[in-house]
């Protein structure tokens, strides 16, 4: 019998860091948005508001990918669980607007460290050969979380109120801390042998920025974001106010997140086949594709033929972003130049909620706002496919020029 694959552990974690933070945090947003605003009398729009902190992730990403190089992923992860933990457990409290922002604030400033940062990174340095697929495995645990938590959620809040659901969901975020105390390591193969694997090359943070590449990237991944704040959770009270009741509203976006799960290991695989920048371009054709059954549908039944069409597609894309990240930059400064990327595509959660919010407010559909976006991520696919690694790129200008 071989040696045990202590990555596979790591994978696990990594898988339930993922369920626990995109499950809780974006997936059940929706489900908490008609009960927040009945009991406490706040408008979408306002609502909307808190996920436009979202940025403040992204503004700590650089940060905190340069402490998850330096330091390791382990302490970063057990600090932002203990943040996420504290955000949860004083929500029941909440009786002001600003009180639910400050909460906010802190579990956004705290999700770098527990998600795409750290999975990247580890995932690269456990399965430097078989990267796509392992990552597509360990970012699967995001769509099992929507699977389960927005249902859950709903279950929660008709059972036992909103407030209790916030503090159960805070217990579970504590529950991490030690068992990523316990399984977080950074000894895998690609850290031992990286320069076999190639995943110790790469560039330097200061080499990304100054490439084409890099901005390329950032505005296609800016725009492709926008599908995270400001259509996955408005599915939920999207459907409510088509007729949808919030428990088939719920099941739906968990079956959309099962779908994703598929979606996150086959565009991981074709990643080890064909450039992840294509891979991309596909990920947000079905979006694109989605979102128009979404709009024509209405309140029909053909509604759930959006359900694995979008969830293919959306559930792809968190794979396919640090992926992109590594094939175009390599591992060697992963961490800073990942965090740069976070810290350049915060324009999607700034601009996308509070308009997505608005447009339903003026219009009461949501209509508008998904045909919007829609046609960014077209715009998101072209830029996608400039987004050569500087080394490819070189050497085709270096061929024509020979030619």
């Amino acid at each position: 019998m071989g040696r045990f694959h202590h990555g596979w552990l790591v994978a696990l974690v990594l898988f339930l860091a993922l369920g626990l933070t995109i499950g809780i945090t974006q997936y059940s947003f929706g489900v908490f948005v008609t009960e927040l605003e009945s009991d406490l009398g706040w408008s979408r729009s306002r609502l909307n508001g808190a996920l436009t902190l979202f940025a403040v992730g992204g503004l700590l990403a650089p940060v905190v990918g340069r402490l998850i190089d330096s330091r390791g992923a382990r302490p970063v992860m057990m600090v932002s669980f203990a943040l996420l933990a504290a955000s949860h457990l004083l929500r029941p409290l909440v009786a002001e607007l600003w009180q639910f922002y400050a909460l906010s604030l802190v579990q956004y400033a705290a999700m770098p460290g527990t998600v795409m940062l750290p999975v990247g990174k580890l995932i690269g340095l456990w399965f430097p050969a078989t990267r796509g697929r392992a990552l597509g495995i360990a970012m699967m645990g995001a769509n099992f979380g929507g699977a389960t938590f927005s249902t859950l959620s709903a279950v929660l809040i008709t059972e036992i109120g909103w407030r209790e659901a916030y503090a159960v969901y805070g217990a579970l975020f504590a529950l991490m801390i030690p068992l990523v105390w316990l399984v977080i390591r950074e000894d895998g193969p690609g850290a031992v042998s990286g320069a076999e694997h190639g995943a110790g090359e790469g560039m330097s943070s200061r080499g990304a920025l100054q490439s084409r590449s890099f901005y390329l990237l950032v505005v296609s991944l800016t725009l492709a974001q926008l599908t995270y704040l400001s259509v996955m959770t408005q599915v939920v009270p999207h459907l409510e106010n088509v007729g949808f009741d919030r428990t088939k509203a719920a099941a739906a976006l968990s079956a959309m997140a099962v779908f994703g799960m598929g979606g996150k290991f086959l565009l991981g695989w074709m990643t080890e086949r064909v450039p992840s920048r294509f891979v991309l371009i596909l990920s947000l054709a079905l979006q694109v594709a989605g979102l128009v059954i979404l709009l024509v549908a209405g309140g029909r039944g053909a509604v759930w033929l959006f359900v694995p069409v979008f969830g293919v597609g959306f559930g792809a894309l968190g794979a396919l972003m640090p992926l992109l990240v590594q094939e175009t930059f390599g591992l060697r400064e992963f961490g800073a130049i990942f965090g740069l990327v976070n810290f350049f595509t915060q324009g999607a959660s700034i601009v996308g909620p509070p308009l997505v919010g608005l447009s339903f407010d003026v219009t009461g559909a949501y209509t508008v706002a998904f045909t919007t976006i829609a046609m960014l991520f077209v715009v998101a696919a072209v830029f996608a496919a400039f987004a050569a690694p500087p080394g490819e790129e070189r050497a085709v200008r270096e061929g024509a020029a020979a030619s």
